[in-house]
């Protein structure tokens, strides 16, 4: 199975916010494994570098981002995942169509994330990491 891990997903396990970094974090273990196919696109990674900004030394977080490439494959954000993005009037908010538009170039089976509701009702479906669990049991 593969899944696009959004970016709350790994905030909430390397800053440990309860009460969530349990499940995305057995989520990320999953993929470590490779029970699951996961996959993160390259904004993600700029992302975290900022969000953790305040918590991290910059030192502590090209570890972490190299910590998490050494399990994630990365989609690149091309020409055509903005394109795509660009297109898709079901999700309004501009990164979230980039998101879908990433886990679409990969034929993702979910989108991991916890902003479910941002992506209506679209083809790839947005999971939770609790309702992906329940999935697997």
């Amino acid at each position: 199975m593969k899944v696009l891990i959004d970016t709350n997903i790994l905030v909430d396990v390397i800053a440990r916010r309860e009460p969530f970094w349990k499940s995305s974090n057995e989520i990320l273990e999953l993929c470590r494994k490779n029970t699951l196919s996961g996959f993160v696109s390259t904004r993600a990674f700029c992302d975290l570098f900022y969000v953790l900004r305040k918590s991290l030394s910059v030192k502590e977080r090209k570890d972490t981002i190299k910590w998490i490439r050494g399990y994630l494959d990365t989609v690149i954000i091309t020409n055509q995942i903005v394109d795509d993005a660009l297109e898709n009037d079901a999700i309004s908010d501009f990164e979230d169509a980039i998101q879908y538009a990433c886990a679409e170039s990969v034929d993702a089976d979910y989108i991991v994330t916890r902003n479910i509701k941002d992506y209506g009702k679209a083809e790839i479906r947005a999971i939770s990491p609790e309702e992906l669990l329940k999935l697997l049991a």
